[in-house]
């Protein structure tokens, strides 16, 4: 297994995952939401890291976590901490906008760049399958997905390993045959040490967190991504 700042190399994968909250489906569009309830613009990133940083530490105890209890834990906390009294129905109106993320621009090219040349995609979340199906629907490119999947399904989030091999059992194929792609460092190098093969988008343009697995391809863009897992020897 590499270790971190040790270059990686992979094989063109036969099936490609995609992490789904900020890799596909933009975030930016729940700032109209939270000025609705008053929070600085810092509170957005503030309750998605909150979020994240329950979820990982009950799944680093064993334990399961479920995105939609940590969401309304996580905007309390946010709230609270800014002295910004929220309005009962918050967590629904936060929950109801979620789910109608917008998908990036490089969504479609990079599934349909994929569909092109027989490679499936599946979608692999830390969140619930059905919003993710009903994100990828609402974008139009759910024909594009061969499978929607979630970490509710084995119990635990990602980066523990069940999730990455859960996606990889589902597809019938195994861990080194998938290509994880996200734009989350901790997700990417949770993959690689799981089996499969990491690509990173960069969508913030700094520079991959060297304490991390490097990944097998890099790009700026899921095009850009897609075409590196594209362009890795045949297996």
């Amino acid at each position: 297994m590499k270790q971190p700042g040790q270059k990686a190399t992979g094989r063109r994968p036969l099936v490609v995952a995609f992490d789904v909250n900020e890799t596909l489906f933009d975030l930016a569009s729940l700032a109209n939401v939270f000025n609705t309830f008053e929070l600085p613009p810092h509170a957005l990133p503030w309750w998605f890291a909150t979020v994240l940083r329950d979820g990982m530490a009950l799944t680093a105890a064993g334990d399961s976590a479920v995105f939609a209890e940590l969401a309304d834990v996580a905007l309390e906390e946010v709230a609270t901490s800014c002295g910004r009294p929220l309005a009962e129905n918050a967590p629904e109106v936060l929950l109801k906008a979620f789910g109608e993320l917008p998908a990036h621009p490089d969504v479609r090219p990079a599934l349909a760049m994929l569909g092109s040349v027989g490679v499936r995609a599946l979608a692999l979340t830390n969140g619930n399958s059905r919003t993710t199906a009903a994100l990828l629907e609402r974008a139009g490119v759910r024909n594009l997905v061969a499978d929607d999947l979630s970490a509710d399904e084995v119990g635990h989030w990602k980066p523990r390993s069940e999730p990455y091999r859960h996606a990889a059992d589902r597809a019938g194929v195994p861990p080194d045959a998938v290509a994880l792609v996200a734009a989350h460092p901790w997700d990417v190098h949770g993959a690689i040490r799981a089996g499969l093969i990491g690509g990173w988008a960069n969508r913030t343009g700094r520079p991959f967190p060297s304490v991390f697995a490097e990944p097998h391809v890099q790009g700026d863009s899921l095009v850009a991504v897609v075409e590196a897992l594209l362009a890795l020897p045949e297996r």
